[in-house]
């Protein structure tokens, strides 16, 4: 503490050397009154009352420095941050109480304000700590609640499911305010919560996704086969889209099925296949092979957006062809009914069975062949017509004009 003052004080309210506190210093003080002079005993007065002020303002010193609520502390955490407080501020006491007795020039002055600098620091590190530990865990509940985690995650959500489903944490706190965890028979960082770890997240790369989404709309809109000038381009945005991505957004463009597919990335049998330029296997999910998966992600979308854009653009020309007229459709029913006739009778239909074509001067009747079966024979405007021989279902059609 800058204030010397304040540091006897805090001495003499942890039992400074000549006092032992505040034992009686009220007796010293009358014992000698009667054979000192007023001014002398006015001095006395004034040097107790001083340092009880600095006692006073050295416990509020204490109880003030970098303090921790610990109501705002889990239940199972406080048994572990209470004994950490009450060591540091006993700790802090004695350091205070060393710098009473030193001059601030002797070096083990500054080793005792650098203690209690060091007490407070931790103080505040660990209520930071314990803050953090309480928004990352709140944050995680928010993330599962809108299925915004990435299924990329693997053990990580795992543990931190394991760890969070409850509140019954066991933790031990470090000299300098950070603590570990312990979960799965051992104890765990806090720290690592925020490094490439087994107890860290991320989420789905939804801008990803989105630029994909963006690209396939526009192959639907435009309805043209992706080739030449436009392939280039095309190909030109997915590699800048998948070479622009932290490997984290990559992970997610394979694992999490964000854009409605049948299956994400991951469950592609190619996906397995893939080879180096000597013919090798490779598995892309190493991360020696970052560059050849970003490639291959590049050209599998490409020929997702191909396929889309195809489709698009025979439904446009079936779309563009002219809409067929009232008669037209009459006429199309027409060949409808008398199909689903021919396909209810069978090429061996019973013998008087018939069927009226498109022309009405046409119609096809079964009669008996002699050898007791049947045949169909062509009637041309009322007669039989003996030039005109069946031997299938589709000669039927063509004579009436419904095929």
């Amino acid at each position: 503490m800058a204030n010397n003052t304040l540091i006897q004080g805090a001495g003499i309210a942890a039992g400074g050397a000549k006092t032992g506190g505040f034992t009686d210093i009220g007796g010293a003080f009358m014992a000698g009154a009667l054979n000192m002079s007023p001014q002398a005993q006015m001095a006395i007065r004034q040097n107790i009352y001083n340092k009880r002020q600095d006692a006073i303002e050295l416990k509020n010193y204490v109880n003030n420095m970098g303090d921790i609520n610990v109501n705002k502390v889990e239940e199972s955490m406080r048994p572990e941050v209470n004994d950490f407080l009450i060591k540091q501020r006993n700790e802090y006491a004695e350091a205070a109480k060393m710098a009473s007795k030193l001059d601030a020039e002797d070096p083990a002055y500054a080793e005792a304000i650098s203690k209690m600098n060091s007490i407070n620091a931790s103080f505040k590190s660990l209520s930071e700590n314990l803050d953090k530990f309480k928004t990352n865990r709140e944050q995680y509940y928010e993330d599962v609640k809108n299925n915004s985690i990435s299924d990329a995650n693997g053990v990580s959500v795992e543990n931190l499911n394991s760890l969070y489903k409850n509140s019954d944490y066991d933790i031990v706190i470090g000299p300098g305010g950070s603590f570990q965890i312990a979960h799965n028979n051992e104890y765990v960082p806090f720290e690592d919560f925020d490094k490439d770890s087994d107890y860290n997240y991320h989420l789905i790369n939804n801008e990803g996704f989105n630029q994909i989404m963006t690209l396939t709309d526009n192959a639907h809109t435009n309805a043209k086969k992706i080739e030449g000038g436009l392939e280039t381009n095309y190909r030109h945005k997915l590699n800048s889209t998948f070479n622009n991505m932290e490997r984290e957004d990559l992970l997610s463009m394979v694992h999490d099925n964000a854009l409605d597919a049948n299956n994400p990335i991951i469950d592609r049998e190619d996906f397995y296949t893939q080879t180096d330029a000597d013919g090798n296997k490779i598995d892309l999910l190493n991360i020696e092979n970052d560059q050849a998966l970003r490639n291959y992600l590049s050209n599998t979308h490409l020929q997702a957006l191909k396929t889309v854009a195809e489709k698009s653009h025979k439904q446009k020309e079936v779309d563009s062809r002219p809409k067929p007229s009232y008669g037209q459709i009459q006429q199309n029913q027409r060949k409808r009914d008398i199909n689903k006739r021919l396909e209810s009778l069978t090429f061996n239909a019973p013998s008087g069975q018939s069927v009226q074509g498109m022309s009405g001067g046409r119609s096809v009747i079964w009669i008996d062949d002699g050898s007791g079966s049947t045949q169909p024979v062509a009637i041309r405007d009322g007669s039989i017509d003996n030039t005109i021989t069946f031997y299938s279902m589709g000669d039927i059609q063509n004579y009436l004009g419904s095929k």
